[in-house]
């Protein structure tokens, strides 16, 4: 990328040779983000490619040296103000790391992120921070956590800026869980970092509760685990050793001390080797689950990190129908709670839009809404479809928009439990709903 003034402001400008790797989606998400630390990309069509301008007037460059100032290497009296800067920026460090995987729930690959330094800026207190994220289109593997690529993120986070406010334990913990793709560990690390001025995020409800999920006691040696198997043995090879050495059988006694040892190493090893392989499983189900809503019907290309895609996705909320999906994805399921299937004959419009969201907003306007309906009789903002507990809501905005249950019409503004098999009619757009 490169940096340009422009008439009106700096800009940091991306040129794309070939159109077609620009995604009006992310574009929108990006555009539309609420974590406030994406620029919104511009995009502008120059000769036979297109040129992404992000616009950073009133910011300066992390790399700028007057935030060196606050470096570990500087060795000079921390003031209380020096203090309460760090505390906000380590702060909003912790925030921008959870915004990363937050695009990922936004099916966006943060391997869009512009990671270098040059290109990372903030306010002159140093308190903001604004990142640049290209939107283009993505291969299926590099919807994960690791698409960031632990390299450049590892040298972004050694640049003064992130040195100052990031301890060095920090900053490893942080490339370790991006190169091992283990987003709980990055999530843990960013909690950490955020917790400085005292304010903890709330509970991720994807984390099990640990009581729910603990062994019972076991009745009898058939019920114990090798793992458990084998700490008894390591006990007893201890007292058998103890034993020996009352007794002056020293070189027994070494032997049984030795066999402890190394059983009760091997245990440990082996059960954090299990542990760790447990958590990556379930960050790379994650980023399978992820791009099944995207790339529906091509699953060989996760598999086999191929960067050639036959089915791509191109209105937010849209897929192919479960019958295209090859038997080889039927393994996993898809992050999809609900569907809203076409029943109307209306060109332009998708056949089925999946429901995966805590909140799908369905609109005529690309930049509120998730479910995208360019239809004259469809308000900006035409309703809103809730999940909670397993159950759905619909919720028709307060407009001139008009939304029917079964053919019944529903007052704007109230809040409508919806079951599967209903008919949703928004405007003269019917629909079928299941979940």
């Amino acid at each position: 990328m490169q940096i340009k003034k422009g008439p009106y402001g700096y800009y940091a400008i991306e040129k794309l040779e070939d159109p077609d790797r620009l995604c009006t989606y992310a574009e929108e998400v990006i555009a539309g983000n609420k974590a406030d630390f994406y620029l919104a990309p511009n995009i502008d069509t120059v000769g036979s490619g297109i040129m992404c301008y992000f616009e950073f007037s009133g910011y300066v460059q992390i790399s700028d040296p007057e935030f060196s100032v606050l470096s570990p290497d500087k060795n000079r009296f921390i003031r209380r103000k020096d203090l309460k800067s760090i505390s906000l920026r380590r702060k909003t460090a912790g925030d921008l790391f959870y915004s990363f995987i937050k695009l990922l729930d936004n099916l966006v690959s943060p391997s869009c992120i512009v990671l270098d330094p040059e290109m990372i800026f903030t306010d002159p207190e140093g308190i903001t921070i604004k990142i640049c994220c290209l939107p283009l289109k993505s291969r299926p593997d590099e919807l994960c956590l690791s698409s960031i690529d632990a390299d450049r993120f590892e040298k972004l986070l050694n640049c003064n800026f992130f040195k100052s406010i990031i301890t060095e334990d920090e900053a490893n913990a942080l490339v370790f869980s991006v190169r091992e793709n283990n987003e709980n560990m990055f999530l843990k690390i960013a909690d950490i970092i955020r917790e400085s001025d005292g304010n903890m995020p709330p509970s991720d409800p994807a984390v099990p509760d640990a009581n729910k999920y603990r062994r019972k006691f076991p009745h009898g040696i058939k019920d114990l685990t090798k793992s458990e198997k084998d700490l008894i043995v390591s006990v007893f090879s201890s007292f058998l050793s103890f034993a020996l050495l009352i007794k002056g059988m020293l070189l027994p006694c070494f032997l049984f001390s030795f066999l402890s040892a190394l059983i009760l190493a091997m245990t440990f090893l082996k059960q954090k080797k299990m542990e760790d392989n447990n958590r990556k499983a379930k960050s790379e189900e994650k980023s399978r689950q992820r791009s099944s809503i995207l790339f529906s019907g091509n699953t060989d290309a996760i598999k086999n990190n191929s960067s050639e895609r036959e089915n791509e996705r191109t209105v937010s909320g849209s897929f192919q129908k479960p019958d295209s999906i090859s038997s080889e994805a039927k393994h996993f399921n898809p992050i999809v709670s609900g569907y809203l299937s076409l029943i109307s004959d209306s060109k332009g419009v998708n056949s089925k839009y999946s429901i995966y969201l805590d909140e799908t907003y369905i609109g005529s306007d690309c930049f509120l809404s998730d479910i995208v309906l360019d239809r004259p009789e469809i308000a900006p903002l035409h309703a809103v479809i809730k999940q909670k507990e397993g159950s759905f809501y619909l919720v028709p905005s307060k407009g001139t928009g008009k939304t029917y249950i079964e053919d019944s019409p529903v007052d704007n503004g109230k809040t409508y439990e919806i079951k599967s098999g209903q008919k949703i009619t928004f405007g003269e757009l019917e629909f079928r709903f299941s979940c």
